[in-house]
C-alpha cells in the first residue's frame, strides 16, 4: 500500500513531505518576474493550499492518484525560472516541487548518457559531469537555477549547445513519467512530445536519459560589438552557414549588456554584441575562431579581446537570471523566429520606447538552422504603474508582429495562451486534446495552453488604452523616466 494510500492519511499535511506553512506556499506560487503576486494578492486561488517535496517516482504517483480521486489541482514546477506563470497555481491545489528529485542513477560513458532525476539543476549536473571528463550537450542560460524537466516543459529549443547538437528533447533518449492517475511508465521516441513545451500538463517527468558528450579537446570564442542592428545580423548569419557549427551563438544589445555587465568600458563605441563559442577539436576550433573574426572585421566591428569574452562565457549559465537581479521588475516576452526576421521587431520595440519613455532591451540566442529565440524585455518598477504598464503595451505590441514577421511565442504557460489561441488555433486544438487524453479530470496545471479567462479582444483593447495613456502622459512630459542607463555618447 503506497504512502497516500494509507487509511490515517487524513489529510497531506499528515506527510513529513507536504507542507501548508505561508513561507513554502508564498515562495512557490510565483516566478522570476514576481509577477504572479497581482493575482494572488487579491484571488486565494493564486497561492497554493500545499507544497510536496517528493523524494521519489513513487511518492509522485501516490501523490497524483489521491489529486485525481479528490479532484485536487497539481502544478508540477521546477526552479520557477519561467517568466509566464507556466508553475503558478491559478486554483490552488497543490504545487509538486520537484527540486529533491535531483540525484544521479548512472552515468554509461559507452554509450554516452547519464540517467538522472529531473528535478537536477543543468549546472550542477555539468559540474558533476565534468569531473568524470564529461559535459552536457545542451543547456539553458538560466542553468545555474533551471531544472532538466523544467527547461523541457516550457520547450527548451535554444540554449547553450543548441546550434550544434539540436533541442532539449533531441537529447533525451528515454524518461521516466507518472500520468495524472498515477500511473509510472517509461517512454522513449514520439511518446515523449506530449511533455515537451507543454508546462506538465500530461504528467509529472521524474527522470529522464540525457546524452551527454567527452570534455572537447578545445573550446575558445569571440566578442564583437557593432555599430549597428544590421551589420550585426549579417555577420551572425554568416556564422551559422560555418563548416563548423558554434555551440553558442548570442546577440545583445547595448542595455542588456550594460546591465549584465555592470558596466561598460568607455572605449566600447557600438551598439549591439554578438558572442560566439565554438568547441572541438583543436584544429576545427581554430578554423572557425579565424573564419567568424574575418567575418566581423569586414564589417568593421570591433573585438573586445580575449578577457571580456572569458567573462561573458563564464557567465552563460547565469546570463538570463542576471538581469532580474539589476531591476526591481522584469517583463519579457520571447519570440521564436528565423533570425533574418528580427530587425523590424527590435526596431519597433526602440521606436515605442521612445516613444512611451521606458526601458528597454533584448538578447537573441541562436537554436538550430536559422531559427532564434528573441528575448525582448521591459524593465520596469511596478510601484509605477503607468511605466510597468507601458511596458507590458510595449511586450504585446511586439508579440503581434512578432507573428506577422513568420514568428511564434517561445514559451506558453499560462499568460501567453490567450495568444496561443488566437494566433496557432492548431496548436491550441493539440493541447487540449492531449489534456483531455492524459488528463480528463483536468487537475495538471490547469488554465495552461488550453484555457484562457482573458480574451485576446478584451486583452487588446485594455493594452491600446494604456499605450494611448501613456502616450499622452509622455507628450505633456508627464511620463517619468526610470533605470536609465548611460548614453552611448556619454558613456
Amino acid at each position: 500500500m503506497t504512502e497516500l494510500a494509507k487509511p490515517d492519511v487524513k489529510k497531506l499535511t499528515d506527510l513529513e513531505w507536504v507542507t501548508d506553512s505561508m513561507v513554502d506556499r508564498l515562495s512557490a506560487s510565483g516566478d522570476t518576474t514576481g509577477i504572479p503576486y497581482y493575482h494572488y494578492r487579491w484571488k486565494k486561488n493564486w497561492l497554493a493550499d500545499y507544497v510536496a517535496l517528493p523524494r521519489s517516482k513513487e511518492q509522485v504517483s501516490s501523490l497524483l492518484k489521491l489529486a485525481s480521486d479528490r479532484r485536487i489541482p497539481v502544478v508540477p514546477r521546477g526552479g520557477g525560472t519561467c517568466y509566464y506563470g507556466s508553475a503558478s497555481p491559478t486554483r490552488g491545489g497543490i504545487v509538486l516541487d520537484t527540486k529533491i528529485l535531483n540525484q544521479v542513477l548512472e552515468v554509461n560513458e559507452q554509450e554516452m548518457w547519464v540517467h538522472v532525476q529531473a528535478g537536477a539543476v543543468w549546472e550542477v549536473l555539468d559540474i558533476y559531469l565534468r569531473k568524470r571528463g564529461l559535459t552536457l550537450c545542451v543547456a539553458p542560460q538560466s542553468a545555474v537555477a533551471s531544472t532538466l524537466a523544467g527547461w523541457l516543459a516550457i520547450g527548451g529549443k535554444a540554449g547553450i549547445g543548441s546550434p550544434k547538437y539540436g533541442t532539449a528533447l533531441e537529447n533525451i533518449s528515454e524518461m521516466t513519467v507518472v500520468r495524472p492517475n498515477g500511473e509510472i511508465d517509461t517512454v522513449s521516441g514520439e511518446d515523449m512530445n506530449v511533455f515537451y513545451g507543454t508546462s506538465g500538463i500530461a504528467g509529472v517527468v521524474t527522470s529522464m536519459k540525457l546524452r551527454v558528450r567527452p570534455i572537447p579537446e578545445m573550446e575558445g570564442g569571440l566578442i564583437f560589438v557593432f555599430s549597428s542592428l544590421q551589420s550585426a545580423l549579417e555577420a551572425v548569419e554568416r556564422i551559422c552557414k560555418l563548416k563548423h557549427k558554434p555551440v553558442y551563438l548570442r546577440m545583445t544589445d547595448r542595455e542588456y549588456e550594460w546591465r549584465v555587465a555592470g558596466g561598460l568600458p568607455p572605449q566600447i563605441t557600438g551598439s549591439v554584441f554578438v558572442l560566439v563559442t565554438f568547441d572541438g577539436k583543436k584544429l576545427d576550433v581554430e578554423d572557425s575562431l579565424k573564419a567568424a573574426k574575418g567575418i566581423f572585421e569586414l564589417t568593421g566591428a570591433q573585438d573586445l579581446g580575449e578577457e571580456y569574452f572569458r567573462k561573458s562565457w563564464a557567465d552563460r549559465f547565469i546570463v538570463e537570471m542576471k538581469l532580474k537581479l539589476e531591476v526591481p521588475t522584469l517583463s519579457m516576452q520571447n519570440i521564436w523566429i528565423p533570425v533574418s526576421n528580427i530587425a523590424p521587431i527590435t526596431e519597433r520595440m526602440y521606436s515605442i520606447a521612445r516613444k512611451y519613455r521606458i526601458n528597454s532591451c533584448f538578447y537573441l540566442v541562436m537554436g538550430m538552422g536559422d531559427m532564434a529565440r528573441l528575448c525582448l524585455f521591459a524593465p520596469s518598477d511596478h510601484r509605477h504603474w503607468t511605466h510597468f504598464m507601458a511596458g507590458k503595451t510595449m511586450l504585446h505590441r511586439l508579440a503581434k508582429l512578432g507573428y506577422r514577421h513568420g514568428g511564434e511565442l517561445y514559451t506558453l504557460g499560462l499568460q501567453n495562451t490567450v495568444y496561443l489561441k488566437k494566433f496557432q488555433p492548431e496548436d491550441y486544438r493539440r493541447f487540449q486534446e492531449v489534456r483531455q487524453k492524459w488528463d480528463p479530470n483536468g487537475i495538471m496545471n490547469p488554465d495552461k495552453l488550453t484555457h484562457s479567462n482573458m480574451t485576446y479582444r478584451r486583452m487588446n483593447l485594455m493594452f491600446t488604452m494604456n499605450g494611448n495613456f501613456r502616450r499622452v502622459l509622455s507628450i505633456l512630459r508627464r511620463a517619468k523616466n526610470l533605470l536609465q542607463v548611460p548614453r552611448q555618447e556619454d558613456a
